[in-house]
């Protein structure tokens, strides 16, 4: 049975231009409708409401219950009066506080739950969050002081410093600087390359970065994408056959460091034994190593063969925000200096030389990257390259015993696994290729998560799981957020923002 209307009078006394406004509402109504309701019709945001009950004193109404009382006291006559006082109002201040909390619950939540995606939440850069008050800008290159004096060069030096000595460059030798992520990196170096050996064809395995063939779209560059091996290594017998049908051509490689999904680590060996039985000389080829996880994880696993610039390669980029641990998106990429002579162009604006992808250039992240580089050091980065690959086979013998088909590359953090349910693989944000999924074990993990993933998977598999939600609270000040209030407007501006898009594309373009 629906509600029957009642006919509500707001009065705001403490708002001299206020008229009474009369609202019409079921006796149906939820409590956070009624609430938002009564909002809409006094135009602000309220946390509360009083009423005047039948011997005229003020009632608060702040829940359900006490909603249904104010209904069943008026049944006969189907009306009452609504008194707003001043504190009931929400300020936008506190609506924007409230949105701020309720974000970092969900921040909080979420972060609880990641497992598929190579980011490391285990940092702590409470002692530089003052930084963050300034505008810090490294435009230009970093190696070239500009008219701007807000930056962080000196920080973005010594970053470049620690990987070079790390990759075995000598000063002088090299050139780079922090990007905004690996995707960054390898754009860089992809152009680089391109300048150096504009009629080379690029070659990169099926198992690459999504990033290495938007360069060569951006680019309009000539490529051959190379078959992966089951272990998402590229096929290096496939690498020959495509080299060697095209000898006499230039050619750029693009090296996996630890692929996207499987982990795998390309042999840079192998692939230079491939360009040199193929009669490539050294200034005919470029290689480029995409390291975005695993170039700051290999050097502390000597066991395995090591990529650097001791070997014939040009290029190597890796995230900031992955293995080392970052609050925003960020990344290194390091090359030859005389890589980058094609790429130089003075910015007489700037008083600085044109180097970088990007002009303006992030200034807070290589403070936070030369923070968590100086407080851990090699050996705290070495014990954190143990403890992942400890915790990696820990979770695939776990995933093997249960029953799951596992996959795990002998250098890799990265368990691939038979891919789960749609709404597990959202809660638990895994990364999904077709039939396959992964997670991956990164310094925040803990043999205590990697057992409640497993445990939930199984859960999942049986038809007996259900995400776990974090409870909220519920007390005489309902939440009321921007959220709930704002977003729809936001939404509904941006449909007729889409909608005038459309009809501009759909139009003579000439107009």
């Amino acid at each position: 049975m629906s509600g029957v209307d009642y006919l509500i009078k707001i009065e705001k006394p403490w708002d001299a231009e206020w008229e009474m406004v009369k609202l019409s509402v079921k006796s149906d109504t939820k409590y956070e409708q009624f609430l938002s309701s009564i909002g809409k019709a006094a135009n602000c945001e309220v946390k509360k409401v009083r009423y005047l009950d039948e011997d005229g004193d003020k009632v608060i109404i702040s829940n359900e219950e006490q909603l249904e009382v104010a209904f069943s006291e008026f049944s006969d006559k189907k009306r009452f009066k609504i008194i707003l006082e001043k504190d009931d109002e929400i300020t936008h201040d506190q609506l924007i506080t409230n949105v701020l909390e309720e974000y970092r619950e969900y921040l909080e939540d979420r972060s609880k739950y990641h497992f598929g995606y190579p980011y490391n939440l285990h940092y702590d850069h409470q002692e530089i969050y003052d930084v963050m008050r300034y505008s810090i800008n490294n435009l230009g290159d970093p190696f070239v002081e500009s008219n701007y004096g807000v930056h962080s060069r000196k920080f973005e030096l010594d970053v470049l410093a620690f990987f070079a000595k790390m990759w075995k460059i000598d000063e002088g030798d090299y050139w780079g600087y922090v990007t905004s992520c690996g995707t960054e990196g390898n754009l860089h170096s992809i152009l680089a390359a391109r300048e150096m050996l504009p009629t080379a064809i690029l070659y990169a395995s099926k198992d690459s970065h999504y990033s290495v063939f938007k360069a060569c779209r951006f680019y309009r560059m000539e490529y051959r994408m190379i078959n992966s091996l089951e272990s998402g290594e590229i096929d290096y017998d496939h690498l020959n056959e495509e080299l060697s049908k095209n000898k006499g051509t230039p050619a750029i490689i693009v090296a996996n460091i630890g692929t996207t999904v499987k982990g795998a680590v390309d042999s840079v060996d192998t692939i230079i034994s491939k360009l040199e039985a193929n009669e490539f000389k050294d200034e005919d080829f470029f290689i480029h190593c995409d390291g975005a996880l695993y170039a700051l994880m290999l050097p502390f696993m000597q066991e395995f063969e090591q990529v650097d610039f001791s070997k014939k390669i040009d290029s190597m980029c890796v995230s900031g925000h992955k293995f080392l641990g970052c609050p925003m998106p960020c990344g290194v990429v390091i090359c030859r200096k005389k890589n980058l002579e094609k790429l130089s162009e003075e910015v007489e604006y700037l008083n600085s030389i044109d180097t970088t992808i990007m002009g303006s250039r992030n200034g807070h992240a290589p403070i936070f990257l030369w923070y968590s580089l100086q407080k851990g050091g090699l050996e705290s980065l070495r014990k954190k390259v143990k403890y992942c690959h400890a915790n990696a086979k820990y979770c695939y013998h776990l995933l093997k015993e249960r029953g799951v088909r596992a996959m795990l590359n002998e250098r890799s953090t990265t368990v691939v696994l038979e891919r789960p349910k749609e709404d597990f693989v959202k809660h638990w944000q895994l990364a999904c290729v077709n039939d396959i999924a992964h997670v991956v074990v990164m310094p925040n993990v803990t043999v205590e998560k990697i057992i409640q993933f497993v445990d939930e998977l199984m859960e999942s598999r049986a038809g007996t799981w259900e995400p776990k939600r974090p409870s909220v609270e519920s007390g005489d000040k309902p939440k009321q957020s921007v959220f709930s209030s704002v977003s729809f407007k936001r939404a509904h501006a941006t449909a007729e923002h889409m909608e005038h898009l459309n009809k501009c594309f759909n139009s003579d373009p000439r107009h």
